[in-house]
């Protein structure tokens, strides 16, 4: 099993490195960041398992940072810091924070806590995979892996791919994919449904001029196939 990674947030190199040993003890892969705008930029390179972060960043607050992050990450984000205020706990958990633990800490105790947030992520990640043959789809990182290569799709993608994949080798219709992912309301209409199929088959396809896992059924709609199903294609 590959080590999980934690990323530190926090303008004091001195609990940065405290953070950064303990985790490393535990045999976690750490890396530090000291600023908003920096950690941002570590957040997509790093990809990390959990975060720890300080409130009271230089020149900026870690609550918006959190805020800000949930639209890149779901990894559970623990908030370290000297503010005991009830209603900055408050608006750090309701911002997007899994927990809050007050300055001077316990490294021992902060450890706990990062072991057990990982296991119940770990635990809900397993409950959050569909499997069928040759694929595999993450709810949880929106991705899905193929003969072992793991391939990241936009929200409408992943949307399109899982509910096919509730409905494996069953044909589903144009007018019912536009209906449930797009709604009644949208702007668009049901031809933007064979734009992202297009998209989507690039990222899972081996063959773009014959599809063999989205197969176009004519007259009908799409079919996900996770098995050698004949069927025309067009």
């Amino acid at each position: 099993m590959d080590a999980h990674k934690i990323m530190i947030v926090d303008d004091d190199p001195h609990i940065c490195e405290i953070v950064q040993v303990y985790c490393e003890r535990e045999g976690f892969i750490a890396s530090c960041s000291h600023s908003g705008t920096e950690a941002m930029k570590l957040l997509r390179s790093f990809e990390p398992d959990l975060i720890v972060l300080d409130v009271l960043l230089a020149n900026e607050n870690g609550i918006d940072w959190c805020r800000n992050a949930r639209s890149y990450t779901n990894a559970p984000i623990l908030f370290l810091s000297s503010r005991e205020e009830d209603e900055v706990k408050i608006s750090a958990l309701a911002y997007g924070g899994d927990d809050y633990i007050t300055k001077p800490f316990s490294p021992g105790v902060l450890m706990a806590k990062i072991k057990a947030h990982l296991r119940r992520m770990s635990a809900g990640r397993r409950e959050q995979l569909l499997e069928l043959p040759g694929l595999t789809l993450d709810f949880y990182a929106q991705s899905v892996n193929i003969d072992s290569k793991t391939v990241f799709l936009s929200k409408k993608e992943f949307s399109l791919l899982s509910y096919m994949a509730q409905n494996v080798n069953r044909v589903v219709s144009v007018e019912t994919l536009f209906q449930l992912i797009w709604g009644m309301e949208s702007l668009e209409d049901t031809r933007t449904v064979a734009v992202h199929i297009s998209n989507l088959r690039k990222k899972i396809e081996v063959d773009l001029t014959h599809p063999e896992r989205i197969i176009t059924v004519r007259g009908q709609g799409y079919m996900l196939v996770a098995r050698n199903t004949s069927q025309e294609r067009i």
